[in-house]
This record gives structure tokens, C-alpha cells and sequence, in this order.
């Protein structure tokens, strides 16, 4: 018994001693854990790799953990982030470390329709992008940052006016009524793309693009041209942070001007313009109606008799500036187990180039969250946005002879009906507009059991706008007709969206996974509009101010309802973990259409297999993605005005027996000229019904080492049927024409995204790019015709030019053929049977459309061949430097601006018989011809971001702290005239537009 106590004795003793040797060891490591971006990461898991111990990073991203005194390795892992295995020595206590972002995990989390999902279970096409990977530069809208992020997915922003939206294409052009995708934010279908006004950049979280049938079903009748799902940042657990962002930025212009410098040079031509067109010259020094032209050699100063002319005007000079721009984001986030919330307010004040013009915004935003119960969750958003544009694009290509003021001060015009003056129009006429949106919604969700969750939601747009016109008497054409011309107009819109859907998602066993979504959706949309206009006033004094001293009035106003009804269901089943499948199903009811095609079902399917999780595919481990889809299915498309099915009745004033009557019949307009003519489509269709897109979508994803390089390519076809279009009718029946479904349009591509992490480690160097290739095809315009025209007449050539034609793509340019220029008088013009003049166009016709007298050509197709995009980063310690190009390919632009003051003086004259360039002639009549299509291929320096991340608690009480400096819109290498931008609309006409500034960027990013 002694022994035993004895013997217990020692080896208690012992192991004191060796548990006190072994905590003498053990020592404390401490640290800092932040983002790439410098921004400290609270609830970060580190952990002594091969041990159980463990530790969590606090609300400043600061750790403490026990390793043991011999060295260990720690392992810092969080969600959505790379995990990081670092060794640490035995003599080292502290460690500072930087996550990158797990931009390409698996499992990453993509939102899709009503539900997320991991990026491996993807079995449609959905492109997404973070928004910390959003360009870090000014911009009113976000969909101008989209511009080449995602594969498939085609912006066009051709106006460099402050707050201008853009064109959003998915896949092509496939609609004659409404081509645009549809946007939905934070849940919320708010509307078409082209105009995101209502988010602020800096509060996006993600962006995902459905592109396929599959993916974009859900959505149905509004998907049919893709889907935009926007989501917004929320507060996360565990933390408790305020941020602030901000960004000065200083616009220049981009391009060189290409205007006249000699005032001389613009008298010749102006002289010899008239002299070929049959009129007298004016520069001869002589007064015509009260206005002085002085002649050429008083311009160049040989006139013995008189002094050099004094004026010289640099109109760029006085009209163009320098502008600064401001961008201020301030946000609280952060949450604990029950309570999540984020609060954001922004203040953004974008200048113009031109003087008198720009765009301020302000956006607040709150997301709340609260746990109820442990099953029971409810929450809010509001996004409020108000705005302000005002001012106007205003020309340089004034005449340099005259001055801007008369000496009086008074603005100097050239005649009594010169009402051009570029500054006037600033000074004087009013051009704005303000809005309010806003975006709100309410939910709760109840897991009513394991896997088994109810959502409710009631969201509501409301969007208000207002707008101010007015004209002065002596500052625009219009002013004068009228004397004095103000119009304002009221636009509200309230889209109510009610909402309630079931998730089931469980796991069977180890090898059966499901997921099934199942809802039902209701949404109300009403609008409202009204105008009066003013015309005649005593004096401009008050402006829009006082429209009640205007001696005639225009009122008009407008409602409009609409409804749309839709049931919906998605199912997801994994088998293995490597055999997808999904089946979604949609059934949408619109009020638009008529009662027997209300409503319509538009199903699809997907399938997906992981090959790489194949057993015979472990053997390589290199690949660790492998994955083939495939999808076809149906969506719809209503996009339409309402009350399309029906006969519609309206009134107008017209003046008979010396007093206005009222009248009443097909509906009538008012274009603003005070001249009334017929809206196209009073005739009602009780046949009208949806049009439909087929989508087929074939697609890969490659990932190689660990997802260090990744490949994803799909090709698609989609072929869209009974397009909602206009369709001619007989005069006879009171109206021009009827909305019918008719017609086919094909898109059919190719697209590519391919990412690689070229270094990792203290030097990270990632590189990636995008390829866009779609081929668009009318194949039947409907209606029994071969060819219609896509617009009315254009002034400037006396016909339409872009057209719909069987077998070619849509909006293709037609006119006559250029055969060089007429080099001696003589010879009968094919085109309007007039002799010809040397210096003249020389035109082919006679070409095989059914157009015009005798016949014309396809002279140029707007649509691009492929867009591409490829973006660079670099991060070496606490430097980033970031690039992204831009490149659109094989587009034709129709350019009216063509014959630009450097062309005229390369025109032709009988001392320089060009065969490039024709005469200067005044009366000239102008034709569509291929002398004005050029290459509008470009490839733009997009953006170039170098930054610069301070050491966390830099400055005290500050966690994150990242200066910036960001340039945008750099350089464009294109044939086209490098005086302009080649970026244009859709249908591939320039004829000047607003130029997009050059802006060079400093921002700072602040986390307390």
C-alpha cells in the first residue's frame, strides 16, 4: 500500500514538472487578418494546424492563439475568402495576414432567381462579378461599370453626358419592341436596364447576369432577353464597422478636336460653298441682314484699306471646361446572432464638359434584419435615390469669324435668325429634371421545418420626376417661333410586387440532393403623366415660372394600368454530387394582351455533369473542375404600351369657326412642335399574344490547379418567334397601322472567359479576358414583306436608313454605292436623274432592294463581329495596381459627321480633283451611300487603378486605410476619326454626340 502511494507521488510530481516544462513552451502569437483590399476581417477562424486549438479574430480583424514553442503552422480561414497555412518560428510573436479573395472557389455562392446556389451546382449560364471588382471611378449608373466584366453581355454607352445611362444587350438583339434586360434589385424587378440610377456602386455586393433560358425562366416574361440581378451589401455577424469612400475626379477632354483655326479658311469655303451651289458669296466685305462679313483678305490681314479682322473665336475654349467631380459614400454595418444591419448614404456631383451642365445624386439606403425566433426571421430594405440633370450638350463647330458678345455684352448673333449661340443656350435656357425612386421591401421567413423555408414579400417601386423646359425668345429657333416656349412635364410610376414562395432543400442520404423552389407573384404597375406647355410670353423673365402669362396653351395628361399575374416552380436534383438537373416552369398572365392569349407557360430544363468528380478522373489531379451543361427551354417577352388589344379613343383641340373644338377618334400626339398627328397603333388586336424566345445553350467550365486557371465557353441559339411588332393597314380604316405578333429573329454566339492567378504570395499577379461573338439574322420581318425600314425618314439623306430585311442582320444600313468623285461636268446621276457636276459623289444604283427609285444596297451592318475585354492585376506587399481594355470589333458606323473642317479643306477643286473628299456646295442634295460608312472598330484603354494599403491602426482608431489613384478612358486606338469616340448606339449612327471626358481619379477608402 506504501509502495503504491510512493510510487502515485512521483508520477504526480513528474508530470507537474512536464506539463509546467511543456506551458513553458507554449508561447502567444498575436496578429492583425485584413482583405486584399486592406479592410480588417472580424470571425476569422485561425487555427495550430494538426491540433484542436483554435481562435477567432475580433471586430478589428485582431487574434490571439497559443502555438507551441518548437513552431507550428497557422491555418486563417473565412467565408468567401482563400485559406492561408503560414509557418511561424520559434522565436516569432506576431503575424499580420492578408486574404485574398476566393474569386474562384467553388464554393462561392451566385445568386440566381428567388434562391442561391453554389458555383460548382451551376447548371445554367449565369455570369457574376464582386463588386469590389467594380472600377473604382465616377459614374451615375452602374451599368456603365458592367461595360466588358461579363462574357455575353454588350454595353453601350455612347454619350459622355453627366448621368447617362446605356444600352444593356445579353446575347443580341432579339426584339423589335423591348430588347433590353430586365433588373432586379435586392429581389425587386424594377425594370428595364439602361438606366441604374437607383444603386450606388459602392453598395453592391455581387452581380449576376442569367443569360440562358434556364437560368433566366424563372423570370419569365421578362426574362426572354436576360436577367440583371443586383444585390447589396449586408451587415455581417460578429462585426461592427463604419467606412467611408471617396473620390475626386478631374475630366478632361479625350479627343483632339477637329474644328477650323483660320477664319480665313472658313470664308473660302462658306464662298466657294455658295458659288457651286448657285448662290452668291457672302465673305466679300459687305452687310447682309445688319451682320458684317468681312472678306478673305480682311481676314488675313492684306487688305490695304481696312485693319485685320480682330475675332478668332475659340468656341472650345469658352464652351468646354475642366470639370471636378465628387463621389461620398459613408456606411455603418455590422450585427450580432439576431440582428444584422447595414445604413448607407451617398452624395455624388458629376460636372460636365460643357459649361451650365451636370448630374448630382443622392442615395440612402437601410438593410435590417432580426431574428424573431430561431425560425422565424423578418426584414426591410430601402434604397432612396434623388436626382438632379440639368444643362445640355452644347456645340464648338460655331463659326470662329464672329465674336460670343457684341460690345454691349449682349450675346452676338450672326443675322436675325441665328439662334446658335452655344453660350446663350447655356446661360439662358432651362433644361432639368429631378427624380425620386424609391425602392422598397419587407419580408419574413419561416423554416418551417429542416430544409423546409416559407418567404413573403411585398416590395414597392415609386419613382417621381418632374422636368423644366424653357426656351427664350431670342436664344433658340423654337423660342423664337413661339415667343418664348416652357413646358413642364410630371411623370409618377408605382409598381407594387407581392410575393410568396417555398424552398425545399434537404439532403437524401449521401447521394441524393434536392432542391425545389415554388411560388407565386403579383405585380400592379401604374403610371401617371401630365404636361402643359406654354407659348407666347410678354417677356423671359420668370421662365417656366409663370406659364400662366403664356397667351396659348397645350395640356395633356395620361394613365395607365397594368397587371401581371404568374406562378412559378424551379426543381434541382443532384445525383452522386455529379449529375445535375434542372427543370424550371413559369406561367405569367398580362393584362397587355388579348383574352384568349393572356396567359402563357414557359418551361426549360438543364442537366450538368461534374466529370471531375469521376473516379477515373482522381488520377488527375490537376484538374480540379470539369463540368459540361446543358439547357433549352422558352421565355416570354410583353414588351409593349398597354392596351394594345383594344380599340382606342382619344380627343384633341382643333380650331374651326374662329373658336378650338373638341374632337374625337384615334388617338392623337403632340410632338412638341404643335403640330398633332396619329399615334400607330389605335387599332386593337384581340389576338395579341406573347412573344417567344427558344434558347439552346451548350457550355463547358475548366478549372486547373486548384482553380488557379479557369476556362468557361458556352455556345448559344436562341430563336425568337412572334415578335411584337406594327404591321401597315389600309388608310381606310382610320388608322396607319395594328400591333401584331409576327416575324423571326435568330441570335446565335459564342462566348469565352478564361482567368488565371499567375502568382501567388507576397507578389500575386492575376490575369483575365472575355470574347463575345453573336451572329443576329432576320429571318422573316413579318407582315408578308422582305424589307421594312427601322425608322422614319432622316433629315439629312431624305430617307430612312437602317432596316429589317429577310436573311441579313437587323438594323443594316442601306443606300446607294460611292464610285468616287465626278470629275468633269456632265452625265446623268442614277439616283435623281440630275446632271452632274464635277465635285459631286458619284453614286451606283440600280442595286437589288426594292427601295427607293432605283433600287439600293446594303451598304454597312451595325452589329459588331465580337466585343472583348481583358483585365490585368498586380499586389506586391501593400501596392495593387489593376488595368482593364475594351475592345469592340467589325461593327460598321454610318458617320454623318464625315466631312469635318480638316476633310473640307482636302475637298475637291479643280486645282486638287480628290477623288476622296467632294466640293463644298450649299445646295447640294445628299443621298445614304457608303461614302459615309466607316470601320467603327476600337480598343480602348479602359481603366488603370494603382493603390496603396496602410497597416492596419496606420492612424489610430482607423482599421483600413487605402489611397487610390485611377485613371479612365485613357486612350482609343481606332480608324475611326479620332476626333470623336467611336462608341456609338445601336444602330451604328454618329452625327456628333456628347465626348466622354478622359478622368484621372484620387480616392480613399476609410474603415473605423
Amino acid at each position: 500500500m506504501r509502495t503504491i502511494f510512493y510510487t502515485t507521488f512521483v508520477c504526480v510530481i513528474l508530470l507537474c514538472f512536464s506539463t509546467a516544462n511543456v506551458l513553458a513552451q507554449q508561447r502567444q502569437v498575436t496578429g492583425t487578418v485584413a482583405d486584399q483590399e486592406g479592410i480588417t476581417l472580424p470571425g476569422v477562424t485561425i487555427a495550430v494546424k494538426g491540433t484542436a486549438t483554435r481562435a477567432v479574430s475580433d471586430v478589428n480583424g485582431k487574434y490571439v492563439i497559443s502555438v507551441p514553442g518548437t513552431g507550428a503552422t497557422l491555418v486563417f480561414s473565412f467565408i468567401g475568402m482563400q485559406t492561408r497555412e503560414l509557418p511561424v518560428n520559434a522565436s516569432q510573436t506576431k503575424l499580420d495576414v492578408t486574404l485574398q479573395n476566393a474569386t474562384r472557389d467553388l464554393n462561392d455562392v451566385v445568386v440566381v432567381g428567388y434562391g442561391t446556389t453554389k458555383k460548382r451546382d451551376v447548371t445554367g449560364s449565369v455570369g457574376s462579378i464582386k463588386g469590389s471588382d467594380l472600377n473604382r471611378v465616377p459614374s451615375g449608373n452602374v451599368d456603365q461599370l458592367l461595360q466588358g466584366k461579363i462574357a455575353g453581355v454588350q454595353v453601350i454607352a455612347p454619350s459622355g453626358q453627366p448621368g447617362a445611362g446605356a444600352t444593356i444587350r445579353v446575347r443580341g438583339y432579339g426584339s423589335r419592341s423591348d430588347a433590353n434586360a430586365l433588373v432586379v434589385i435586392d429581389g425587386i424587378p424594377l425594370g428595364d436596364a439602361g438606366d441604374i440610377k437607383q444603386v450606388n456602386p459602392d453598395d453592391i455586393e455581387s452581380v449576376e447576369v442569367l443569360k440562358d433560358a434556364s437560368s433566366a425562366a424563372i423570370y419569365g416574361s421578362r426574362g426572354a432577353n436576360g436577367v440583371l440581378l443586383i444585390t447589396t451589401r449586408k451587415g455581417k455577424k460578429g462585426q461592427a464597422r463604419i467606412t467611408l469612400n471617396a473620390l475626386t475626379t478631374l475630366s478632361t477632354l479625350g479627343n483632339k478636336l477637329d474644328v477650323f483655326h483660320d477664319p480665313a479658311d472658313v470664308a473660302i469655303l462658306s464662298n466657294e460653298s455658295r458659288i457651286n451651289g448657285g448662290e452668291a458669296p457672302q465673305y466679300v466685305g459687305q452687310t447682309i441682314g445688319g451682320t458684317y462679313y468681312p472678306s478673305v483678305a480682311e481676314l488675313r490681314g492684306i487688305d490695304p484699306n481696312k485693319s485685320k479682322w480682330p475675332y478668332n473665336t475659340d468656341w472650345a475654349k469658352l464652351v468646354y471646361r475642366n470639370p471636378i467631380s465628387q463621389s461620398y459614400t459613408l456606411t455603418a454595418d455590422g450585427g450580432n446572432d439576431k440582428t444584422i444591419y447595414a445604413i448607407s448614404g451617398n452624395y455624388y456631383n458629376e460636372q460636365g464638359l460643357a459649361i451650365k451642365n451636370g448630374y448630382e445624386k443622392y442615395i440612402g439606403r437601410v438593410n435590417l434584419e432580426q431574428k424573431l425566433k430561431q425560425n422565424l426571421t423578418a426584414g426591410i430594405n430601402v434604397i432612396s435615390t434623388w436626382t438632379k440633370n440639368y444643362g445640355q450638350g452644347l456645340s464648338v463647330d460655331r463659326n470662329i469669324i464672329f465674336p460670343a458678345y457684341n460690345e454691349d455684352g449682349t450675346y452676338f448673333h450672326i443675322g436675325s435668325n441665328d439662334y446658335g449661340n452655344p453660350l446663350q443656350i447655356a446661360n439662358e435656357v432651362t433644361n432639368q429634371s429631378k427624380t425620386i425612386d424609391l425602392l422598397s421591401s419587407a419580408f419574413i421567413s419561416w423554416d418551417i421545418m429542416k430544409g423546409l423555408n416559407l418567404r413573403s414579400r411585398i416590395s414597392n417601386a415609386y419613382g417621381n420626376s418632374i422636368s423644366d423646359n424653357y426656351q427664350p425668345r431670342d436664344a433658340t429657333g423654337t423660342g423664337y417661333q413661339f415667343q418664348g416656349f416652357g413646358q413642364l412635364n410630371n411623370y409618377s410610376a408605382n409598381h407594387l410586387i407581392v410575393e410568396n414562395f417555398l424552398t425545399y432543400d434537404r439532403d437524401l442520404g449521401k447521394d441524393h440532393h434536392i432542391n425545389f423552389v415554388a411560388g407565386t407573384s403579383y405585380e400592379n404597375t401604374t403610371v401617371r403623366t401630365s404636361f402643359i406647355q406654354g407659348q407666347g410670353f410678354v417677356n423671359d423673365i420668370l421662365g417656366n415660372e409663370n406659364l400662366a402669362g403664356a397667351t396659348t396653351y397645350v395640356v395633356g395628361n395620361n394613365l395607365t394600368r397594368t397587371v401581371l399575374e404568374s406562378y412559378y416552380g424551379r426543381f434541382n436534383y443532384t445525383l452522386f454530387n455529379r449529375y445535375l438537373f434542372t427543370f424550371t416552369g413559369r406561367t405569367d398572365g398580362s393584362s397587355k394582351f388579348g383574352d384568349n392569349n393572356k396567359y402563357a407557360f414557359f418551361p426549360t430544363g438543364a442537366v450538368a455533369w461534374k466529370v471531375n468528380e469521376e473516379s477515373f478522373m482522381k488520377a488527375i489531379p490537376e484538374i480540379s473542375e470539369l463540368k459540361v451543361r446543358g439547357s433549352y427551354g422558352l421565355v416570354g417577352n410583353q414588351g409593349i404600351s398597354p392596351y394594345q388589344s383594344l380599340s382606342l379613343l382619344g380627343s384633341y383641340k382643333y380650331f374651326t369657326d374662329g373658336g378650338f373644338q373638341t374632337g374625337y377618334g384615334p388617338p392623337f400626339f403632340n410632338d412638341g412642335s404643335n403640330v398633332n398627328g396619329k399615334v400607330f397603333n389605335g387599332l386593337g388586336n384581340k389576338s395579341l399574344k406573347w412573344e417567344t424566345t427558344r434558347q439552346l445553350d451548350l457550355g463547358v467550365d475548366i478549372g486547373l490547379f486548384n482553380q488557379r486557371f479557369t476556362i468557361t465557353a458556352d455556345y448559344y441559339y436562341k430563336h425568337t418567334t412572334d415578335l411584337l411588332r406594327l404591321n401597315q393597314i389600309a388608310l381606310s380604316s382610320g388608322y396607319s397601322v395594328i400591333q401584331i405578333n409576327d416575324g423571326t429573329i435568330d441570335n446565335k454566339g459564342f462566348e469565352l472567359g478564361v482567368n488565371a492567378q499567375v502568382l501567388q504570395g507576397k507578389l500575386s499577379w492575376n490575369v483575365g479576358g472575355n470574347l463575345s461573338i453573336n451572329r443576329n439574322k432576320v429571318l422573316n420581318i413579318g407582315g408578308g414583306n422582305s424589307i421594312e425600314a427601322a425608322q422614319g425618314d432622316i433629315e439629312a439623306i431624305r430617307a430612312p436608313l437602317n432596316y429589317y430585311i429577310n436573311g441579313q442582320p437587323a438594323n443594316v444600313f442601306v443606300g446607294y454605292l460611292f464610285d468616287g468623285i465626278v470629275q468633269q461636268d456632265g452625265g446623268t446621276s442614277p439616283v435623281d436623274g440630275t446632271t452632274q457636276k464635277a465635285g459631286d459623289i458619284k453614286y451606283i444604283a440600280g442595286g437589288p432592294l426594292p427601295v427607293g427609285q432605283n433600287g439600293k444596297y446594303i451598304i454597312g451592318n451595325p452589329n459588331p463581329k465580337f466585343t472583348y475585354s481583358f483585365n490585368t492585376s498586380l499586389k506586391y506587399d501593400r501596392f495593387d495596381l489593376s488595368a482593364q481594355i475594351y475592345g469592340v470589333q467589325g461593327n460598321d458606323i454610318f458617320n454623318f459627321s464625315k466631312f469635318t473642317p480638316s476633310a473640307q479643306l482636302q475637298r475637291w477643286t479643280p486645282d486638287n480633283p480628290s477623288n476622296t473628299y467632294p466640293s463644298v456646295n450649299s445646295t447640294r442634295v445628299n443621298y445614304a451611300s457608303n461614302w459615309y460608312v466607316q470601320d467603327g472598330s476600337f480598343l480602348r484603354i479602359q481603366n488603370v487603378n494603382l493603390g496603396y494599403n496602410f497597416k492596419p491602426n496606420f492612424v489610430k482608431g482607423i482599421s483600413n486605410l487605402r489611397v487610390y489613384f485611377s485613371g479612365n478612358n485613357l486612350y482609343t486606338f481606332t480608324k475611326f476619326n479620332p476626333s470623336y469616340d467611336p462608341e456609338v448606339g445601336e444602330n451604328g449612327q454618329f452625327g456628333g454626340n456628347y465626348r466622354k471626358p478622359r478622368a484621372y481619379s484620387l480616392g480613399l477608402n476609410v474603415s473605423f
